[in-house]
């Protein structure tokens, strides 16, 4: 089955200059999780995720622990509420992940399937000649499911 058979489209997507509070009431008023950030050419260079607004470990090098990174800023759990409050102003570009993988609108299933096993992801940007023309969700999946 193709991917363009079941992807969500068109992608809700954001420019680099972004700011996260923009961001955020995006992905909150259209009930996504996800939001590819592309360039003026449409081209995919980061996405901002649920994730990204719970933080992450981030590896301290020659140590035995991590610390929690969210929004580029080192925090405990005690100052969230702060964190959220100075990031509001940051540009996507300050806080996306920029190593994205994206899928082409004519790969397989059984593809995606594989690449989104392998590497944990929940959401992909699909793209057309570099360009991004939708996103696939683990409920998109559940559409190729009822499509087979």
């Amino acid at each position: 089955m193709n991917i363009s058979e079941f992807m969500s489209s068109p992608a809700f997507s954001v420019g680099p200059d972004t700011t996260v509070e923009a961001a955020a009431k995006i992905m909150c008023d259209n009930k996504v999780s996800a939001l590819p950030v592309v360039d003026s050419d449409s081209k995919v260079v980061g996405i901002i995720t649920e994730s990204d607004f719970v933080g992450r470990d981030a590896k301290v090098p020659h140590a035995l622990g991590t610390i929690k990174e969210l929004f580029g800023q080192i925090h405990n759990f005690n100052d969230i509420e702060a964190v959220y409050k100075s990031a509001k102003d940051k540009k996507i570009s300050d806080v996306m992940t920029k190593a994205v993988k994206t899928v082409d609108k004519n790969s397989d299933l059984n593809d995606l399937l594989k690449m989104m096993s392998d590497t944990g992801l929940k959401r992909v940007p699909v793209t057309e000649n570099g360009k991004l023309v939708g996103m696939v969700t683990r409920k998109d999946l559940i559409k190729a499911f009822l499509k087979s």
